[in-house]
């Protein structure tokens, strides 16, 4: 009986196989199991395509194994980016944690009346904070690209350069241990101010530098002031990566009265009514986060009270022309902030009329904010000239 049994299983197990080699050679199967590894080869097709074309700089097509390369090769980046971001977090507890990086810094600079500028060693500046517009007058853009010396006294040159360029008279590896060093810089020297009217005689301001080297690639070529042919070629850096000073500027004397320059388009304005002697008699509910001041803070007293001494002269033409033709475009002036800060407005005005006597009642204005450049077109134009580049403005302050 159990030999009759062992013959039984035997014969099972061999009929169980054979039926398992037919189903893995029938051809229902096979087209069942093709079409699982199509599903999968056209989902991994997919993922492919997905990912080349969220590469930068994918001009032609990549295969496979390329396209996964270079996916790795940005994960691997970005990881060394996302800790060195991690590393520069300020971390101290004086930082309030609601604030950002950016925010925080923003907030010192305009504390310390400073502005933050990255220059690299011959010269040439390759970025600077927008703070450096209300401090000392230069939008960001008349100055990038630019060459710092073109900023300081002729009898400046020397000496800064030297100190710039210190990092490029030592060996590549002298120069790698020196900036993994404590390598700060600190100096003090005169800087242009900017000016609304470029055939003004220049002046300088005082200032400090503080910062250190740093090594960075990808940092834009320096600007054709002819700089680098003066530079003897062993001593030019490696194209792939310069080095950079990168400070924190600071005015030497304190501003107590500064201007509050509006680099970018602003949309802001509010209204006010005033009298015929220009005093103000509404203030609507838009104007205190633009000028501090609330209604009850400023009814009463006359506008002449908050604006800058030197753009009453023009004001008082623009007011002129209101009291003769009822309307009209104020030009841009300044007006003094409940901060004690300068901002740049434009108004636009009309005089309304009593309905009875048609006697003149009070002046009706729209006050907008006037960023920056705006102002200094207008200026320029009326002063008869036309809005020129930074490199011909201070070349020809050069030549004075």
């Amino acid at each position: 009986m159990p030999s009759l049994l062992l013959v039984i299983s035997r014969y099972m197990m061999i009929f169980l196989l054979a039926l398992l080699i037919l189903c893995f050679f029938s051809p229902v199967y096979r087209a069942s199991r093709n079409k699982s590894e199509k599903k999968r080869r056209d989902q991994f097709n997919v993922l492919i395509k997905e990912l080349s074309s969220m590469l930068p700089g994918n001009t032609r097509k990549m295969d496979k194994t390329t396209v996964l390369e270079k996916v790795i090769g940005f994960l691997q980046k970005h990881n060394e980016v996302s800790a060195q971001t991690e590393i520069s977090e300020i971390q101290q507890d004086w930082k309030p944690s609601f604030l950002s990086n950016e925010e925080f810094t923003q907030l010192m600079l305009e504390a310390l009346d400073g502005f933050i500028i990255a220059v690299t060693t011959g010269g040439s500046i390759i970025y600077v904070s927008d703070s450096i517009t209300p401090l000392l007058g230069h939008l960001p853009c008349d100055v990038l690209d630019q060459n710092l010396l073109n900023f300081l006294p002729e009898q400046e040159h020397s000496e800064i350069y030297k100190m710039l360029s210190s990092c490029m008279l030592m060996t590549d590896s002298a120069s790698s241990d020196y900036l993994k060093t404590d390598n700060e810089l600190e100096f003090y020297c005169h800087l242009l101010r900017g000016s609304l009217n470029p055939k003004e005689f220049p002046t300088y301001e005082y200032i400090k530098f503080v910062g250190n080297f740093r090594s960075y690639s990808n940092v834009p070529n320096s600007s054709c002031n002819g700089f680098d042919e003066a530079v003897p070629r062993a001593y030019r850096t490696s194209p792939g990566k310069q080095i950079c000073f990168v400070a924190t500027v600071r005015l030497a004397t304190p501003q107590f009265l500064k201007e509050m320059c509006i680099v970018e388009e602003p949309l802001e304005e509010f209204t006010s009514r005033h009298s015929l002697e220009w005093k103000f008699l509404f203030l609507d509910h838009r104007a205190p986060p633009i000028i501090g001041y609330l209604p009850f803070e400023v009814l009463g007293t006359s506008g002449y009270d908050y604006y800058h001494i030197d753009d009453l002269e023009l004001l008082a033409r623009c007011h002129e022309h209101l009291m003769q033709f009822g309307k009209g475009k104020s030009c841009c002036y300044r007006f003094l902030t409940k901060g004690q800060q300068w901002i740049w407005l434009q108004t636009h005005y009309y005089i309304t009329y009593h309905q009875w006597n048609s006697k003149p009642e009070f002046i009706v204005c729209t006050h907008m904010v006037v960023s920056y450049a705006d102002v200094r077109v207008e200026r320029r134009q009326e002063m008869g000239l036309e809005e020129v580049s930074s490199e011909v403005v201070s070349s020809a302050l050069k030549v004075q």
